[in-house]
């Protein structure tokens, strides 16, 4: 759900217009609404814009379809909601948790850019959380953050990451917030230099941050840096960049949270291409903590050359990539969810008599409900009686960045009568 420079990522708003049409006895337990009929997909009615006259929508036509919906069917649509009061609902909110690497390589300069890694990567930060929404819930820890030393044995692992500087998660809010305000003075505060303890500071982030934030939301972790660990946990290590430790416990570490349903998003910044210690390339074990993650890119392969992260080490211009790749993890923290509004006093919602449009650019679709399970286009009801787009659908939405989602509560697709 980030939002950055001036691409607008995939965050929208859900518009409904609800009614009570009917009690909570009427829908039958039917999972998307409009009866076992239906088969999901997009409908069009009509293609000659609004005239006298209507056409009757039957079960046979929603089966699919991409015509669109003119301002005028909408707004029939619309009209249909049966009293008609509105509410505007929203997406259910994601939590993000940041584990960035300040350490001291990321002083150097970024590809395409006069200015440092660290002032690129700090720069699409800031953008990007000045543009989340309000619901999306977000905390921060930089590594190391303070200046660290060489050790052959285990420390508290404040000696080698600055715990202190944690950014708890919380709710966003409006704009200027407190939370969003804290988040940007720590991007200011952030100290750059000395060696990289990725194990510790995903460690701490997961549990201190993540695991202790009390949500129902979808959540994720997205751990960004830009080359090997060079302190295992327990703060061992000697902290140089021709010294680094192994790679494979962060990844046995990625691996329970994403069976917890915490899945972890990694950027690979330039220098994380090559050890340093060997020449070998360095991507494979950011790649398998991606897939351990639950993150893994279609097609790709932990060995490469197509890796499993988003890898930003080949890229020319390393503002634009980490741009775009903040712009892909947008798309999919979104999780195209919806929670139902409330009715008002003493009306109920008929769960059976459900409507969502998808409108952009001046263009509209009646999306139908899909009860045959699979769920590629259309939408469902889940087990919690919230709206869930189904895979086709979502990624479609998701990459249109102005895309918004309306429902229409009061009556089922096969009655609505709209203009020809």
């Amino acid at each position: 759900m980030l939002k950055y420079s001036a691409v607008v990522a995939s965050i929208f708003s859900l518009a409904g217009v609800v009614s009570a049409c009917g009690s909570s006895e009427d829908n039958g337990g039917v999972a998307g609404g409009q009866g076992a009929n239906n088969s999901g997909g997009t409908l069009n009615l009509g293609s000659n814009g609004p005239g006298t006259g209507g056409s009757q929508l039957g079960t046979d036509d929603r089966d699919g379809g991409t015509r669109m919906l003119s301002d005028e069917q909408v707004a029939a649509i619309s009209d249909l909601a049966c009293a008609g009061w509105t509410t505007e609902g929203e997406a259910l909110p994601a939590v993000l948790q940041l584990v960035v690497d300040v350490s001291g390589s990321m002083e150097r300069d970024a590809p395409g850019s006069n200015d440092s890694k660290w002032e690129v990567t700090r720069d699409a930060l800031s953008s990007a959380i000045e543009e989340l929404g309000a619901q999306t819930a977000v905390g921060v820890l930089y590594y190391p953050n303070q200046d660290t030393s060489a050790s052959e044995n285990a420390r508290d692992i404040d000696a080698c990451v600055n715990t202190d500087e944690l950014v708890p998660i919380a709710p966003l809010g409006a704009a200027n917030s407190a939370a969003r305000e804290a988040l940007q003075r720590s991007l200011t505060r952030a100290n750059t230099g000395s060696g990289t303890p990725t194990h510790d500071a995903y460690q701490y982030a997961l549990d201190n941050g993540m695991r202790v934030y009390q949500s129902s939301a979808s959540k994720f972790m997205l751990l960004i840096t830009d080359g090997q660990p060079t302190f295992a946990q327990s703060c061992i290590g000697t902290g140089n960049v021709d010294q680094p430790v192994p790679e494979q416990p962060i990844v046995e570490a990625i691996a329970p949270a994403a069976a917890e349903g915490i899945r972890t998003f990694v950027i690979g910044s330039p220098g994380s291409e090559e050890n340093v210690s060997t020449g070998a390339d360095a991507r494979p074990w950011l790649s398998e903590a991606a897939t351990a993650g639950g993150t893994a890119t279609p097609g790709c392969t932990d060995a490469g050359p197509n890796f499993c992260h988003m890898d930003m080490t080949e890229e020319p211009d390393f503002a634009a990539a980490l741009a775009e790749g903040l712009g892909e993890i947008a798309g999919q923290i979104n999780t195209c969810t919806y929670a139902i509004p409330p009715a008002p006093k003493g009306e109920e919602i008929d769960l059976a008599k459900v409507n969502l449009i998808v409108s952009s650019g001046g263009e509209s679709q009646l999306v139908l409900p899909d009860d045959m399970g699979n769920c590629g286009e259309g939408w469902q009801l889940n087990a919690e009686q919230q709206i869930v787009l189904c895979e086709d659908t979502c990624a479609r939405v998701q990459a249109d960045g102005g895309a918004r989602v309306q429902l229409l509560f009061g009556c089922s697709s096969d009655e609505v009568e709209v203009p020809k």
